[in-house]
């Protein structure tokens, strides 16, 4: 549940407070008192979009802070364990600090969270739904089904996956196959222009290195002769000297033979320069190709790579001629595409077929449930019904082949349709909270926020609403933005959000009202601006039934 949220320099709020309970918790005031802005305040720390209008005028920074409080075993802490973000006591705080240059930082329980993550755990904390937020898009309707019937849907979006994939292969390759002889001659001649050079593995390095060789080959040849010479003479210093240290070895042993070993080391080391010069020079005094046939070789492979953009031109010859064989066989791998789309698409008729029926048994339980619900809404003649019908072979998705939409039948011998050819914005509102209440048991959000659920109606039905909140209160938090006082006298909670104006300002402000300063709000809300002792005596009397 939300436990408190604490606003700072957001449109008309300096610094703000507020504190809540479980149940049901009504905010009420004038229009324009600034009821909107808490949920915009809300909507920042659960990772809503900052935009320029929502900071108090003058201020440089403003931030919202939104405490949660959660059982242990809510979904939203695994995810918080696998982002290793510290929890104690099941306790959650969202902090959201704006900078007036565009600046934002996202915080939970202290450590910087990206603005996606923020929004995506806010998603399964609060819901906040206007007067017929979700009714009217039939989208939503499909969710509503699959949700209340906990369905699995995972196995038909992976075999939709599939399928689709298979479809995008098979177009592509007929569209690829249509323009096949443009791209098979372009492909022979690639093919020839390559073959023709003839390129060999690594060739092109082997030519750096014999380039660099034979630029400086008159360098190389004449330190060679500079190296042979000076080994041949210190090869033959060290063997006069080493038969020197030899003949008066026996005389200091101890000291001579270490000599004569470094001696005999030397002599090997000179050898092995000595014999690789010679292995080096016979390749120097071997004619080397003259420069500029391997310039030429070179600028040949080169030019190839440019022309056909490849890192590989071996690699792109390779694949060329994969591709020319199966254009040259195109029919056949059509075939073949083709025969694989039907097993794709059979495997996903399956398991969309299973989801139809199970999503079947869920719109039936749905339907029983909500119309359940309508008679305390005074909707106790209204039919509901979840109408499901194939879709056309070119919308089949991830969601199955079913296409699901809420229908209503208002009064008896009245047409059935949709809601939104229907139903009334009262009704609207009612079917709403109806469906609300349905889908509770199977949600995870623990709390529900609805903004002036109550628009379209009045008297005895926001009466019936305000006790549906009531009830729904019971196994959730429900916080309520409303003008109705039926609803208003329902609340456990109540603040009222009024404005204070001053000379050079204006703040909004929020009071968390004692229970006689209740009855002269629900008193305003019956009244109007000036307050009668009938009002008081209404008011009063809501209240007492609604408690």
């Amino acid at each position: 549940m939300l436990k408190a949220i604490s606003i700072q320099n957001i449109v008309l709020i300096d610094d703000l407070q507020i504190d809540f309970e479980t149940g049901l918790c009504v905010l009420t005031g004038e229009t324009g008192a600034g009821k909107s802005i808490l949920l915009d305040a809300l909507g920042l720390a659960l990772g809503g979009r900052a935009e320029a209008r929502l900071f108090r005028q003058g201020a440089t920074k403003a931030q919202v802070i939104a405490t949660f409080s959660l059982p242990e075993n809510h979904p939203v802490l695994e995810e918080l364990d696998v982002h290793e973000i510290e929890q104690v006591g099941g306790e959650l705080i969202f902090r959201r600090h704006l900078d007036v240059d565009g600046k934002s930082k996202c915080f939970l329980n202290d450590q910087i969270i990206s603005q996606t993550l923020m929004r995506r755990l806010g998603q399964s904390l609060v819901e906040i739904h206007g007067q017929f937020e979700g009714l009217l898009d039939p989208k939503s309707h499909i969710e509503a089904v699959d949700t209340y019937g906990a369905l699995e849907k995972v196995r038909v979006q992976d075999a939709y996956q599939a399928y689709h994939q298979a479809k995008k292969d098979l177009q592509l390759f007929q569209t690829n196959l249509a323009k096949s002889l443009e791209r098979k001659t372009f492909l022979n001649f690639a093919i020839e222009e390559i073959e023709k050079v003839a390129p060999l593995p690594g060739e092109e390095e082997s030519l750096e290195v014999e380039r660099a060789f034979v630029s400086h080959h008159a360098k190389i040849a004449e330190a060679i002769t500079i190296v042979e010479k000076s080994c041949d003479s210190a090869l033959s210093d060290l063997v006069v000297s080493h038969k020197a240290l030899n003949r008066i070895c026996d005389l200091l042993p101890e000291k001579l033979t270490p000599l004569i070993q470094a001696s005999d080391r030397a002599l090997v080391e000179i050898q092995e320069v000595v014999e690789g010069m010679r292995d080096l020079k016979s390749d120097v005094e071997g004619t080397p190709r003259n420069l500029e046939v391997i310039e030429n070789r070179l600028h040949s492979l080169r030019q190839l790579l440019r022309k056909y953009q490849c890192a590989d031109i071996l690699e792109y010859l390779k694949s060329s001629g994969q591709e020319l064989s199966l254009l040259d066989h195109g029919e056949d791998h059509i075939h073949a595409l083709k025969e694989q789309l039907d097993v794709l698409k059979g495997a996903y008729q399956e398991v969309a077929k299973t989801l139809s029926e199970e999503r079947k048994k869920a719109a039936h339980a749905l339907e029983v449930a909500i119309r359940k619900e309508l008679p305390p809404l005074k909707l106790e003649h209204a039919r509901f019904r979840v109408n499901i019908a194939p879709l056309e072979e070119t919308a089949w998705g991830p969601n199955g082949f079913d296409r699901v939409e809420f229908y209503i039948q208002t009064n008896p011998g009245s047409p059935e349709g949709p809601l939104a050819s229907i139903a009334s914005g009262g009704e609207l509102s009612r079917l709403m909270l109806a469906l609300k209440a349905v889908l509770v048991s199977s949600a995870s959000v623990p709390t529900l926020i609805f903004d002036e659920i109550e628009s379209g109606t009045g008297g005895a039905v926001a009466s019936a609403m305000g006790d549906r909140l009531k009830v729904l209160s019971q196994t959730m938090q429900v916080l309520a933005i409303t003008h109705s006082p039926q609803i208003a006298s329902s609340g456990d909670q109540h603040f009222v959000v009024f404005k204070v104006m001053a000379e050079k300002e204006t703040t909004t402000h929020v009071r968390a009202l004692d229970r006689a300063e209740k009855y002269e709000e629900v008193a305003r809300m019956l009244a109007g601006e000036e307050i009668t002792d009938e009002a008081r005596a209404a008011a009063k009397s809501l209240i007492g039934k609604a408690r």
